[in-house]
Order: structure tokens, then sequence, then C-alpha cells
């Protein structure tokens, strides 16, 4: 099984509210009953529209490193849930092995996704909004004693 850990959180409040929504309902694909597949896809495939949307006209305003490779990446995630979508119709078996696969591995790779492409995003979005990128402070954890 892979780690299912919430993705970072980037100071974006945009983006960290988008990104802890996106895979609430990742996770959720993986207890969805049959009878709620369709629904519950539609619903991952309209928030990722919408969310990567957002973050493309960002990415083509503000630009930053490696802007075409992250949309890209918007790119082969809709697509692939565009596909899953069309295999829906299939029988209730096919469907639940394929969703079951497809939020692994969007669970998998939302976390990774976030840390190492929208970080730039925020970074650039943090600098154009104040003049310069912020300064996350966090406590150490206590010694041992």
């Amino acid at each position: 099984m892979i780690d299912i850990s919430d993705p970072p959180m980037l100071g974006d409040a945009q983006l960290d509210h988008d990104h802890a929504e996106l895979f609430r309902l990742c996770r959720a694909l993986l207890d969805v009953p049959s009878d709620a597949i369709r629904p519950a896809v539609e619903q991952l495939r309209a928030e990722m529209r919408a969310h990567f949307a957002s973050e493309d006209a960002d990415l083509r305003r503000l630009g930053g490193n490696n802007v075409d490779c992250h949309l890209d990446e918007h790119a082969a995630v809709l697509a692939s849930l565009d596909e899953v979508h069309l295999i829906l119709g299939e029988s209730q078996t096919v469907a639940h092995r394929l969703i079951s696969s497809l939020a692994l591995e969007l669970l998998r790779w939302l976390p990774e996704h976030v840390s190492e492409m929208d970080a730039n995003l925020a970074a650039v979005r943090s600098q154009s909004r104040f003049g310069g990128v912020g300064v996350r402070i966090t406590p150490r954890p206590a010694p041992l004693a």
C-alpha cells in the first residue's frame, strides 16, 4: 500500500484549500460504493478542471520554472480522468478496480506534484503579490530529555 499522506502546505491559502479538497475527493474514491462511482468521478473531474484552469492561467500569466512541464502534467491527469470516465459504462467490477487504481495513483501523484511543481507556483504568486517570497517559520520539536 502507498503512503497516503496529505499534500504539503505551501502557505498559499487558495492552493492549500484546493489541494486538500482534491486529496479528499481522491481518498473518497477508495471507499466509494459501486452505485456512486460515476458521480464521484464526475465531481473529481469538475474539481480538477476548475483547479487546473486557475493554476494554468496563473502559470501562463506569471511564468516561472517548468511552466510547460507543469501544464503538461495537468493535461495528462485530465486526459486520464476523461478516459476513465468513458470506461465507466462497463461492468461494475471493472469500474471498481479501475477507480481504486486511479485513486491510488492520484494519491501518490498529488503530494509529489504539489511539493515539486506547485511550490514553484506558490513562490511566484507570493513574489508577484508581495514583492518577495514568504518565509515560513515552523517550531522545532522539543528536545528529548
